[in-house]
């Protein structure tokens, strides 16, 4: 049996883009073992590949503390040399993701040729070759894996199958938030996001919403994100206090969240997590895109509808900006009419 090692500790969105090339990888070599580092934050996603058989935790947050920097260096690596690999891939192409492939001892460490951190680089015993040209990240970590087997006929397709234990929690806790039942329809609405730039503003998701439920008085609303995003999605909360809008910010572990989501008809979002979940999960997505590339890091799916402010500033990649004309030049009703469309596809 093959042992391998992946190493893409974050974020979640670059681990639902790198899991079609270990499916892939998985596929090509049915006695394929893969052992995937990650931040504790994301551990429940490897696990959804059957192949993955140990999630080794990258704790950064305790290996940036003084006091707590050596005990946890010294389990990190005595995690990472349990037992010997046959490979380790590098799919992060980071200075800090390269260095916890040569913490393993292992001879074939390989990475990507032009890493997003250059020095990360001194750290590979193996170049792998992705798109010569800018393309998604879904597809380049698809190149790398195909380099690295040698194959052109890989199968990149992703199945995740049900994980019962957080598909329980998800329904109970979705069905608490409607008051005791599960919606047989329902759109998750994610308002988070990592920076700035990437959020619209509460207003304009309840433009949407309300504009959503007068062409459909048969959906719900379910608010979904993190812990942090729940001021965003209360201030929503607040605003829709007459339509059937529900919240579960906050209350959800990633696998819990991706098995909500499972649940749902339809995902409307910023450039964010759960814009990646609903796109691996093949739930039609709705997101907007203002400071950033649809083209490089946009959902990976059939179904989507993408919004692209028309202005000469976008996929400017800021993650802070005083001026507001991003957010201002997509118009609700439309995100809410193409939203309507990819509903009715569905049913």
């Amino acid at each position: 049996m093959k042992r391998y090692l992946i190493v893409k500790p974050s974020s979640l969105g670059d681990i639902l883009h790198a899991m079609p090339a270990v499916s892939a990888l998985a596929k090509a070599c049915p006695d394929v073992s893969v052992d995937w580092v990650v931040k504790p934050a994301f551990a429940d996603l490897p696990p959804y590949l059957p192949c993955v058989r140990r999630v080794i935790l990258f704790r950064d947050g305790k290996l940036r503390k003084p006091l707590q920097f050596l005990p946890e260096f010294i389990r990190l690596c005595s995690d990472l040399r349990r037992e010997p690999y046959d490979a380790v891939i590098d799919l992060q192409g980071l200075v800090r993701s390269a260095v916890i492939g040569r913490l393993t001892g292992c001879e074939l460490r390989c990475g990507p040729a032009t890493p997003r951190e250059r020095p990360a680089s001194k750290f590979y015993t193996r170049y792998l070759k992705g798109h010569e040209q800018p393309g998604h990240a879904v597809e380049i970590n698809n190149a790398l894996m195909k380099d690295f087997l040698g194959r052109k006929d890989l199968d990149f397709s992703l199945n995740l199958p049900v994980n019962e234990k957080s598909a329980a929690r998800a329904r109970e806790v979705v069905a608490a938030a409607f008051g005791g039942t599960v919606p047989e329809r329902f759109a998750v609405i994610a308002p988070g996001a990592r920076w700035a730039t990437k959020k619209w503003p509460a207003d304009f998701f309840f433009s949407v919403i309300s504009s959503l439920a007068r062409r459909d008085p048969g959906l719900k609303f379910l608010l979904a994100g993190t812990h942090d995003e729940a001021e965003d999605a209360n201030e929503i909360l607040a605003k829709s206090k007459n339509l059937p809008v529900a919240s579960i910010c906050g209350q959800t572990s990633v696998g819990e969240l991706l098995e909500a989501v499972r649940l749902s008809s339809l995902m409307i979002c910023n450039d964010s997590g759960p814009m990646h979940i609903a796109a691996a999960l093949g739930v039609p997505v709705v997101a907007m895109f203002g400071p950033t590339d649809p083209a490089l890091t946009g959902p990976y799916c059939e179904k989507k509808s993408v919004f692209i402010p028309e202005i000469a500033c976008n996929r400017c990649f800021l993650r802070y900006c005083k001026d507001s004309r991003c957010h201002a030049s997509v118009d609700p009703e439309a995100v809410a009419e193409a939203s309507y469309n990819l509903l009715m596809e569905r049913s």
